[in-house]
Formats: structure tokens, sequence, C-alpha cells
């Protein structure tokens, strides 16, 4: 088991994020290297949250909010018919007893928060 801050589960979640990265609806540009793909990320979630950010006591609530929505630049079905407990298991390197010490909605608002992390991280550089 890996722990969430760790350089490997930082980079299972990296690639986690590239994979279910889904720009097609929004543009033909082919974006590379993961702060590109973050930055387009949060530009994305930005112009269609816009001023509904501030209803929410953090931007990470907010963020939250819009992917339980399935945003389709974002590939979010862990919120709905796919196993976020076993999306955590993968990223972290979990045993099965290991992954089962989550609900499907504490893994939704983990894996939700280690994408916010990563996402914020790679578009500070």
């Amino acid at each position: 088991m890996l722990r969430t801050n760790s350089k490997q589960a930082r980079e299972n979640i990296r690639q986690y994020i590239t994979e279910n990265f889904t720009p097609e609806n929004y543009t033909e540009e082919n974006i590379q290297g993961f702060e590109n793909i973050a930055k387009f990320i949060l530009d994305v979630f930005k112009e269609e949250y816009g001023n509904l950010i501030l209803r929410y006591n953090t931007q990470q609530e907010a963020f939250k909010d819009w992917c339980s929505g399935l945003p389709s630049v974002l590939d979010t079905c862990y919120y709905y018919n796919r196993s976020a407990v076993e999306d955590v298991k993968n990223i972290l390197e979990e045993t099965d007893a290991e992954a089962n010490k989550y609900t499907e909605q504490q893994a939704e608002e983990l894996l939700t928060s280690l994408i916010y992390r990563e996402l914020m991280k790679a578009s500070m550089r």
C-alpha cells in the first residue's frame, strides 16, 4: 500500500488523470504533457462553474461537486457506474483487504481529492 503523498502514488494519479482526460468536446488541439492537461482541465472547470465556485467554502468543494456531475473533459464515472474503491486500490497499489476499508463514498472523496491535489500542483508550475 502506498501513502497518498508518495512519489509513486502521485505518479499513479497523474497517469490516471491522463488516461481519463477527454478533451474532444472542447478542442481539436492535441494537448500533451501533464501540466498542460492539468491547466486545461482546471480552465474547463472554472469556465463551467464560473461564479458558482463562490457558493462553496472552498474551490476544492466546488471541484468535487463538478466531478460528481460527470464533466465530459475528465471521466469521473467512479461516481456512478465504476467502483471508486477499485480505482483507489489500483492507484495506491492496495490489497483487497486494504481497499475494503473504504466505502464507495469515502473512495470517491479520496479519489477526487487526489485528482484535485495533482491538478493544482501541476497548474502552479
